[in-house]
């Protein structure tokens, strides 16, 4: 089979260009690297964690989205938090409790979804063994994990106010700190090789008994007594009982193509609103990195991300007004006005947040495309003895204030910023689009697309362009543009933040992968940070 994979980690990538060249398909591509990438990237993926895909089946035309959004556990009480408020931190407004409850340990736990996800992609697509596909992952774990620069990330990334420090995140239980740190306790060094054995094991496990085995199996049952005695709100039942959601994506359009994208309580629509605010301008025109596309870039993140932290939940449990208000034709309208008209009135500071979320990007010859994003929040540091895998931290999202749209409470998916989307010509997508990084996902995503449609960009070009974001408050610029730009845009009213790094981060990391109509391939793994992979079958 021929094809592309794309994403952070060359070593995943290239298990998923082995399991096409094995004879298997896109989607057992994706699945084949989103295990190796448990095994390479154990802070930001994993067993533990959660995530969501968008998918196009070239063979039976069926367009998907599978979410497996991690949810709070039957324990988990709405106002079991209200009496101890905490701060809200700078970035992205997280709830910041002294004694990190929500960020490390059991209690931050929410139920571990991303095994049942993989396990829904597969029932419906994949064509090879689902034991076969571990295979890789597995036999990476046994040789071990090589510290490389995306883990040193996790040791030397600042921490802001309020957050855990990497020593608290890595020592947050005995046996993460069993783990991951050296035997004298501090961190390990580039070239370092950490054992990895338990979570071999671990993986072997959910190969010889399926994906079931994680759930209710007796792999299932260590974890729900493990969390049970951590404190943790997830209990057996919560694992027996979840299932992911299968839903048709958003559906939208840009310069004539089609783009569908994924629905809350994923940020899909933040996506489709951002194209919309900025259709109306002749975006190809602009001089990239020039006053007049930062100006209309800037104010079109500042407005869509204000949107997305006001309304953006569970809709099984909120109402979010996705189509009677973000994409309304006559809302659209009015913000394109503003955008117009120039700055606006200031809004609290906001800074783009540092996520920890891997994701993949697959197309193959038979039309089959596939985006799929998987994390473990920003990591809990909660290790069940013997398993060697660490949970999600999903707890950290959920608002401990009740009555609130993001407002804990037994079952309820936390919102989330994975954007996995496709971008259509006529009845087929030629382009699939992720990025791992927090809420910045949602801003690399969209000027990749930009970059893609408007400069006619190639895939490579796309993602490592320099690349801008705003919260609602100032405009976060990468060192590659201009100084004298940056200082313009101040005297226009414009609040700029320009950054010393050419390739931040922060800035998130964008994964393409691209299959044109005339069957050519082309594949773009973002430079920011740890190196990237995008192999071809």
């Amino acid at each position: 089979m021929r094809g592309v994979v794309a994403c952070p980690q060359p070593w995943a990538a290239e298990a998923g260009a082995r399991a096409m060249e094995a004879g298997g398909n896109a989607f057992d591509a994706a699945l084949a690297a989103a295990f190796m990438q448990w095994v390479w990237d154990p802070f930001m993926c994993g067993p533990g964690g959660m995530g969501v895909a968008q998918l196009y089946d070239g063979r039976t035309r069926e367009n998907l989205a599978v979410s497996f959004a991690a949810r709070a556990g039957s324990l988990a009480r709405e106002d079991m938090w209200a009496d101890d408020l905490p701060a809200r931190t700078e970035v992205s407004s997280l709830f910041s409790f002294p004694d990190h409850r929500s960020e490390l340990g059991y209690t931050s736990v929410m139920v571990p979804t991303v095994v049942a996800g993989l396990a829904e992609i597969h029932r419906r697509h994949c064509t090879m063994p689902w034991s076969e596909l571990m295979q890789p992952a597995i036999g990476q774990a046994r040789a071990g994990l090589p510290v490389h620069s995306t883990f040193m990330d996790w040791i030397v990334m600042p921490t802001m106010p309020g957050q855990p420090t990497a020593v608290e995140r890595f020592s947050a239980t005995d046996e993460c700190a069993r783990i991951f740190l050296d035997p004298d306790g501090g961190f390990h060094r580039y070239g370092d090789v950490i054992d990895m054995s338990d979570m071999a094991d671990t993986l072997e496990r959910i190969a010889r008994g399926g994906p079931e085995e994680f759930y209710t199996g007796e792999l299932g049952r260590e974890v729900a007594a493990d969390l049970a005695r951590g404190g943790s709100f997830v209990t057996a039942e919560d694992l027996r009982d979840y299932r992911p959601r299968v839903y048709p994506p958003l559906a939208g359009s840009y310069r004539g193509l089609g783009v569908t994208t994924v629905r809350p309580p994923d940020t899909g629509q933040t996506v489709l609103q951002l194209l919309r605010l900025v259709e109306p301008f002749d975006i190809g025109a602009m001089e990239h990195g020039g006053v007049e596309y930062l100006r209309t870039i800037g104010s079109a993140l500042r407005l869509a991300h204000i949107d997305r932290l006001r309304y953006n939940a569970d809709p099984e449990f909120a109402p979010v007004p996705v189509e009677e208000k973000i994409l309304s034709d006559e809302r659209i309208a009015r913000q394109v006005e503003a955008i117009r008209r120039g700055p606006e009135a200031s809004v609290p500071d906001s800074q783009a947040e540092q996520g920890h979320t891997t994701t993949v990007s697959v197309a193959d010859e038979q039309g089959s495309m596939i985006s799929l994003t998987h994390t473990l929040g920003w990591a809990s540091g909660a290790v069940t003895p013997g398993l060697g895998f660490i949970y999600n931290n999903g707890m950290n999202l959920a608002d401990p204030r009740p009555g609130h749209p993001n407002s804990i409470a037994p079952g309820k998916a936390r919102m989330s910023n994975m954007v996995p989307t496709l971008m259509w010509e006529g009845d087929r997508p030629t382009m699939a689009l992720g990025a791992l990084g927090g809420a910045v996902i949602v801003s690399a995503v969209f000027q990749t697309a930009v970059h893609l449609t408007d400069y006619g960009m190639s895939a490579v070009e796309a993602v490592s362009a320099p690349r801008a974001h705003s919260e609602g408050g100032p405009l976060f610029l990468e060192a590659r543009f201009r100084g004298d730009v940056a200082e313009e845009l101040e005297r226009l009213g414009y609040a700029v933040r320009r950054d010393p790094f050419p390739l931040n981060p922060i800035m998130a990391r964008a994964q393409v992968a691209v299959r044109r109509l005339d069957g050519s391939f082309d594949g773009g793994s973002d430079p920011r940070a740890g190196g990237g992979g995008v192999v071809y079958s």
